[in-house]
C-alpha cells in the first residue's frame, strides 16, 4: 500500500512538473522553482474555482481558456500587502540607510534617488516608501530626483495602481499623522497626495525569468516576502540580479522572515540583522 502510494505521488509531482513547463512555455511565467508545496495547495484551489479535478484536466482547460494563464499566475502569487507593512523595517531604514545614502549623494555631487520595490502587489510598498522619503527630506525633497520604482509578476492594472486609492480599511493602521499629511479623503476611499504617486513608477516584471538586472545603480531594492514562496536555486539566481542592480553603496531589504542564503552573506554586509537589512559595499565578489 505504502509503495502505491508513492508511486501516486511521484506521479503527481511528474505531472505538476509537465504542467508547470507547459504554463512556462506557452505565457512565459515560470513557476518551475517555487516551492511544490506552495504551488500545490494554491493550484489546488484554484482547479477547485475552475471545475477541473485533475493536472492533466486543468491542462486541457489552459489549452481551451487562455485568459486563465493570467488567472493562474496571479493565484500563485497571491498579492497581500499593507501600508508599512513592518513598521520596525521601515524604522531602520530611517534611521540606518537614508542618512548614509543622502551622505553618500552630497559628497558627489549626486541629486538622484533610486529605490525599487521588486513585488509591489496592490501599490502599499512604494507609496511607503514614497512617504517615507518624503517624510524624511522634508523641505529637502525638492533638491532631490526621486524615482520609486515598483513592479511584479502576473496581471496588474497599471491604472488602478497609479490612481492610489484605496478603501479606509487599507489604511486604518497607518498612523493618523501620516494619513492626514499624505492621503486626501475621497467619499469612503483614501487617495494618494498627487506628488507622492508622481514619485511612483509601476510597470510589470518577473524577477524569476528575466535577463540581466532591468533597472541598474539602484540606491535601495525591497524584496520583501517573495523569497519563502521559492526553492534555494531560485533564491540564489533572484538575489544574484538584485546584487547586479544595486549602485555601490546600495541597500538590499529583505522580509524579516526569510533566511538568506550563504552567499548573500558572504558578497553583502549586514547591517541589521532583524530587519534584514544587507548593503553592498564594493563590485568584487568573494
Amino acid at each position: 500500500m505504502l509503495k502505491m502510494e508513492s508511486n501516486v505521488a511521484l506521479h503527481q509531482e511528474a505531472l505538476l512538473d509537465v504542467l508547470l513547463e507547459k504554463v512556462y512555455r506557452d505565457s512565459g511565467y515560470d513557476f518551475r522553482d517555487y516551492k511544490r508545496g506552495t504551488v500545490a495547495r494554491r493550484l489546488e484551489r484554484r482547479m477547485l474555482d475552475a471545475g477541473v479535478k485533475t493536472y492533466l484536466d486543468y491542462m486541457r482547460f489552459l489549452d481551451s481558456h487562455p485568459e486563465e494563464y493570467d488567472r493562474f499566475a496571479n493565484y500563485l502569487t497571491i498579492k497581500v500587502s499593507r501600508f508599512f507593512r513592518s513598521p520596525y523595517t521601515f524604522q531602520r531604514i530611517a534611521a540606518l540607510v537614508l542618512p548614509e545614502v543622502l551622505l553618500n549623494k552630497r559628497r558627489n555631487g549626486e541629486h538622484g534617488l533610486k529605490f525599487w520595490s521588486a513585488g509591489c502587489a496592490r501599490g502599499e510598498e512604494p507609496y511607503s516608501i514614497a512617504i517615507m522619503l518624503a517624510d524624511f527630506l522634508g523641505e529637502d525633497r525638492s533638491r532631490y530626483d526621486i524615482t520609486v520604482y515598483a513592479s511584479d509578476t502576473g496581471y496588474l492594472d497599471l491604472n488602478e495602481l497609479r490612481s492610489g486609492i484605496y478603501a479606509a480599511s487599507d489604511v486604518e493602521d497607518m498612523p493618523r499623522s501620516l494619513l492626514d499629511r499624505y492621503f486626501l479623503s475621497d467619499g469612503d476611499n483614501y487617495e494618494v497626495r498627487t506628488d507622492i504617486r508622481q514619485m511612483v513608477r509601476f510597470f510589470h516584471f518577473d524577477l524569476t525569468s528575466a535577463d540581466g538586472p532591468p533597472l541598474p545603480e539602484m540606491d535601495c531594492i525591497f524584496c520583501c516576502n517573495i523569497l519563502i514562496y521559492f526553492q534555494r536555486q531560485l533564491q540564489e539566481r533572484v538575489l544574484d540580479r538584485l546584487y547586479n542592480s544595486l549602485a555601490v553603496p546600495g541597500y538590499l531589504v529583505l522580509g524579516e522572515v526569510e533566511t538568506p542564503t550563504t552567499a548573500l552573506h558572504e558578497k553583502l554586509e549586514c547591517v541589521d540583522s532583524k530587519a534584514k537589512i544587507y548593503k553592498k559595499v564594493s563590485t568584487s565578489r568573494k
